[in-house]
C-alpha cells in the first residue's frame, strides 16, 4: 500500500466512520419518528421539533469533522515537508 493512502485511511477510519455512523442513525431515528407520528397533530409537533434538533446535531458533527480534517491535512503536509 503506497505511503500516501495512510493518512487518508486514517482519516476515514478515525473520522469517517463514526460521523457516518451517526448520520445513518440520526436517519434512521427521523425515518422511525415519521412512520409512529402520523396518528396526532401533537406528536408531528414533537416530531418536527425532533427532527429540526437532529439536523443541528449532523450539522454541529460535520463542522467538527471540518476542523479535525483540516487539522490533519496539516499534519500530514507539515510531516510531508520535512
Amino acid at each position: 500500500m503506497p505511503e500516501t493512502l495512510i493518512p487518508v485511511l486514517v482519516v476515514f477510519i478515525v473520522i469517517g466512520l463514526p460521523v457516518l455512523s451517526m448520520t445513518l442513525i440520526k436517519l434512521a431515528k427521523i425515518i422511525k419518528g415519521e412512520s409512529s407520528s402520523c396518528d396526532s397533530s401533537n406528536s408531528k409537533g414533537a416530531s418536527s421539533r425532533d427532527e429540526a434538533e437532529i439536523v443541528q446535531d449532523i450539522n454541529q458533527l460535520v463542522s467538527r469533522l471540518e476542523k479535525r480534517i483540516d487539522s490533519l491535512e496539516t499534519i500530514v503536509l507539515d510531516k510531508a515537508n520535512r
